[in-house]
């Protein structure tokens, strides 16, 4: 077994739980949850913000719970921010 070093994302899970193994195309799986392709590919790059609606779309294509999705994406938000770096300080504010 794999130990991960960061929490995985919704579209992570969803391609190597669902697509991969099953070779259930984006499309088909986006037509199963009942959610705009568009829309399931921004869910599968990471770009699309997993709220109740989405997790419970998720949930019915994929027969698992829609707290699944929504921990799922909790986790790999907290572990973003947890793992960005601080930002530089404005130079406009160091005197001379």
């Amino acid at each position: 077994m794999q130990i991960l070093a960061n929490a995985p994302s919704v579209g992570d899970i969803i391609h190597e739980l669902y697509l991969k193994p099953t070779h259930l195309s984006v499309e088909g799986a986006a037509e199963l949850c009942g959610i705009p392709l568009e829309q399931f590919q921004r869910i599968l790059d990471g770009s699309e913000t997993i709220g109740y609606e989405l997790s419970y779309k998720l949930a019915q294509g994929f027969k698992t719970s829609y707290t699944f999705w929504l921990h799922l994406a909790q986790d790999h938000q907290t572990e973003s921010v947890t793992h960005t770096e601080p930002t530089s300080q404005d130079d406009s504010d160091v005197s001379n």
